[in-house]
């Protein structure tokens, strides 16, 4: 985190000289400090952020992956007037088990063209689709096993 702090003083600031890299240096490590003091952060946090970093971004890819294939699948209705057969799923996974992790997924699942994520309260979501093939498959699908192997490290 402080790397990333002092990456972010030295590119707002567009030169690098001694006086900024000074100067940076004491806001960044003061910075966080403040994070470690009031917001549990530490070098433990920061490792384990640099380990899981890779997993998230397959994750990314794969996000990537399934917005193209969700926007090839809402071409017919795009174009052919084809009236969709909207279906509200409601499913519980067991396999994501963090609230960083179940968040993620609501995400993933928000961000694919033709569903969205209407509620998620106690490992519940609750998803509005497009079509009744995009509800298939939500519970055990690509976002859930990839959350589930970035959760298990």
């Amino acid at each position: 985190m402080f790397v990333l702090f002092f990456a972010v003083w030295v590119l707002l600031n567009g030169k690098l000289n001694w006086e900024v890299v000074l100067f940076g240096l004491v806001i960044t490590a003061a910075l966080y400090l403040f994070c470690c003091r009031f917001m549990h952060y530490g070098l433990r946090r920061d490792w384990d952020a640099i380990r899981r970093l890779p997993r998230l971004i397959v994750l990314f890819a794969v996000l990537l992956r399934e917005i193209v294939k969700a926007c090839f699948a809402l071409l017919p209705f795009i174009y052919t007037k084809k009236e969709p057969d909207s279906v509200v799923a409601r499913f519980t996974t067991d396999r994501v088990k963090s609230e960083t992790g179940r968040v993620l997924l609501a995400n993933c699942i928000t961000m694919t063209p033709g569903t969205i994520t209407g509620s998620l309260k106690d490992g519940e979501y609750l998803v509005h689709c497009l079509d009744r093939s995009m509800g298939q498959g939500l519970d055990s699908g690509c976002f859930v096993e990839k959350l589930e192997k970035w959760e298990g490290m």
